[in-house]
């Protein structure tokens, strides 16, 4: 039995790679629209390319139950010693592959009819000419006409394209929004859809290293009945660029909040701050001083060197490593400081900035979190509180 497991597994991860194709089998070539393009025309005829791509994804899936059970057939034609396929096997087990040769053979057939029907009279029956239809106008009176104007929109340098995941991607063009699946896409003019971002999902995503990235989550609720709602998931840098291109404002819940990745350091920053001793008064700048980054703020904070040079086990941290004294009188606010400690950081980092060591601005002096110090009755009044 352990070929038949061996070859299983191989068939699973086949499978699902085939399905959910990896960036490495993307930048050279093996995804099922890279390998058919011959037949799927120019992405730039948007909607024929949709039409027949979700056609042949759906025969290729189909068929590879049915291509696993003719290679299990063939192994055991050409080595029937290592692939027991009935002596020696269980009632039970005889009647389960019995079972799935037939069903992976109607699933094929089955597709194939679908596919069959789908093309008939100019792929007037498919799921996607037929949302299509849906959305005809007195100008756009029939859904080749729909077609024909998104085709011309997508040609256009106006158009964003946001890959939401492997089989995801979300396109706006001047006058739709059309989020595209595996076999159904999702599609609804601008001008009668309402667009609400209800929540933001942190997740873990695997790059040169393992980061966390924001998604948001936005609901596209059409004003007309006979178009489904549906959600879109986007990263949160993306969410600037798809407001520009949207024809009318987004509602944003108040749970929902749009931070960079700086604008969260730094708030971070500001609560590490808020546990380390306050300096003298003998500091405090004048009332005219402002801070020299944004030139609005007043300084709040001074570089003091107070922490230990100890690693994170305890041990004392070589001389290169441990941070120094600075000399400076207090000049920058704590958003800015916060701001230039995030900026000298390598983003692979992110997750472990708060640990990390910068220079001072002015003197160079080495400096962590640890040292920076808030000057006395210059704490914010919420980090008092607390």
């Amino acid at each position: 039995m352990v070929p038949h497991i061996v070859y299983c597994i191989i068939f699973v991860m086949l499978f699902f790679f085939t399905i959910f194709p990896t960036s490495e089998m993307e930048s050279v070539g093996l995804t099922v629209n890279q390998l058919c393009t011959h037949y799927l025309a120019a992405e730039t005829d948007f909607v024929l390319y949709h039409l027949k791509a979700t056609s042949v994804k759906l025969l290729i899936h189909s068929a590879m139950p049915f291509g696993y059970v003719i290679f299990i057939w063939l192994m055991a034609w050409m080595n029937p010693d290592e692939l027991v396929m009935q002596q020696n096997s269980s009632s039970y087990a005889e009647t389960a592959w019995a079972a799935f040769c037939t069903g992976s053979g109607t699933l094929l057939l089955v597709a194939m009819l679908t596919v069959f029907y789908w093309a008939m009279d100019g792929w007037s029956h498919h799921p996607i000419a037929k949302q299509l239809h849906l959305l005809t106008t007195p100008d756009l009176p029939d859904w080749r006409s729909v077609a024909t104007n998104i085709n011309d929109e997508y040609r256009r340098d106006t158009k964003i394209s946001i890959r939401s995941n492997a089989i995801s991607t979300l396109v706006v063009t001047e006058s739709w929004i059309i989020k595209t699946n595996m076999y159904v896409h999702n599609i609804v003019p601008q001008s009668e859809a309402q667009l609400c971002a209800y929540k933001i999902d942190r997740k873990e995503v695997i790059t040169d290293t393992l980061e966390s990235a924001e998604f948001v989550n936005i609901l596209v609720k059409p004003q007309v009945s006979r178009v489904r709602p549906f959600i879109i998931r986007i990263n949160i840098s993306h969410i600037k660029e798809l407001r520009d291109r949207l024809n009318r404002p987004m509602l944003v819940m108040p749970s929902v909040q749009f931070r960079s990745l700086t604008e969260r350091f730094v708030e971070a920053f500001k609560e590490e701050v808020a546990q380390n001793p306050t300096i003298a008064s003998t500091f405090v700048p004048e009332d005219g001083d402002c801070c020299l980054a944004c030139l609005q703020a007043q300084p709040d904070v001074k570089i003091v060197k107070y922490c230990l040079d100890e690693s994170v086990t305890g041990a004392p941290l070589p001389e290169s490593e441990r941070c120094q004294p600075c000399g400076c009188r207090p000049l920058w606010c704590v958003g800015c400081l916060a701001t230039w400690f995030a900026s000298q950081q390598r983003r692979v980092d992110r997750d472990t900035w708060l640990s990390k060591k910068t220079t001072c601005p002015m003197c160079r002096a080495r400096f962590c979190v640890r040292d920076v110090c808030y000057l006395e009755n210059r704490v914010p009044a919420q980090q008092t509180e607390e």
